[in-house]
């Protein structure tokens, strides 16, 4: 299997129980979790080769947190120590037509502050067939910004395929900040995850044409534009209530466009990682030389099943993927 690099924030997640609200909860569930993490673990437990980079204070939450990588199969030999906080989020679990909730407490974590150069790089990216980061990691502070674009160039000048996912969130930076960090490194990106919005706002392909529904005509004018870009792939999310979703995954490789399955899903145990898991489902497939309709299929799966495990992470083999996916009728397996 590839050796990956992965790098990102790893953080403390406390989440409510199904029909608590933060406000009132007497006690939170911890799991660990975060973009690039997720997409780690997931790899990993897909029998890749996966190394996570990041910073951790040196305390028992680091400790902690660390110890939770390596459960997941994950190499945290680039994992470095200092500052004095992990990153946090708070999830309040929506319930029928309540909407779940996150609230971010990382402002000046260990990642947050830390100094790049920290890393040797040759050493970093040493024997890496593929590094993989998003944009939430891009838009934690001013100097990040900065950071992610050095770690793109510092693999793209290695030969190193760059995975990207755009993962804008609007509650951590403004869309001109975004635009700014994000496209000056589209040149050196090989895979990368993109739905309609980002088709707008990264690509500037016109909103007329970036509509859910019209992703094939997207993407065939994204790869005109970025001929670097290998393969473009994203699910289509229709939200019924936070327990009731429609799921389906969509993949552009080699001039190629394809959808998978269309499912119902409900009711949902948990939402947060389902894009990181098919995110890791479509690089798994691209890395294992995959048919494309297999590979979006795969990942689809792999985000569905996500749904169903509580926690960021999905802790599932290929071969338990590919063993839902072979059971349709979704029987006890015995």
């Amino acid at each position: 299997m590839s050796k990956i690099l992965t790098l990102g924030e790893i953080l403390l997640r406390l989440s409510t129980c199904s029909g608590d609200l933060l406000s009132c909860s007497q006690s939170l569930n911890v799991n660990y979790g975060g973009s690039e993490a997720n997409v780690a673990s997931t790899l990993a437990h897909f029998g890749h080769d996966v190394s996570f980079a990041s910073m951790v204070p040196n305390s028992p939450l680091g400790t902690a947190a660390v110890r939770n990588l390596r459960a997941n199969g994950i190499d945290t030999s680039h994992l470095l120590f200092g500052g004095k906080r992990l990153g946090i989020y708070f999830l309040e679990q929506g319930s029928t037509l309540r909407n779940s909730k996150v609230i971010y407490d990382r402002e000046h974590s260990s990642f947050c502050q830390m100094d790049i150069h920290e890393w040797d790089f040759d050493r970093l990216f040493e024997n890496v067939s593929l590094f993989h980061i998003s944009g939430i990691t891009f838009a934690l502070s001013e100097s990040w910004k900065k950071n992610g674009q050095i770690l793109v160039k510092a693999a793209y000048d290695r030969g190193i395929p760059v995975s990207f996912d755009i993962n804008f969130r609007q509650a951590m930076w403004t869309l001109e900040e975004a635009k700014e960090a994000i496209i000056p490194i589209l040149p050196m990106v090989s895979y990368c995850c993109a739905n309609y919005m980002d088709a707008r706002n990264f690509f500037e392909i016109d909103a007329s044409v970036a509509v859910p529904g019209n992703m094939e005509e997207c993407y065939r004018k994204i790869s005109q534009i970025y001929p670097n870009i290998r393969a473009l792939y994203a699910t289509d999310r229709y939200v019924i209530s936070p327990s009731c979703n429609e799921l389906q995954g969509m993949l552009w490789i080699k001039g190629e466009f394809k959808k998978s399955e269309r499912y119902h899903l409900f009711p949902i145990v948990d939402r947060i990682g389902g894009g990181d898991a098919y995110v890791a489902g479509i690089l798994h497939g691209i890395l294992t030389r995959m048919e494309a309709e297999q590979t979006v299929q795969f990942a689809t799966a792999a985000s569905v099943l996500k749904h169903s495990i509580n926690g960021d992470m999905l802790p599932l083999t290929e071969r338990d993927v590919k063993s839902w996916l072979d059971t349709p009728g979704r029987e006890v397996v015995r």
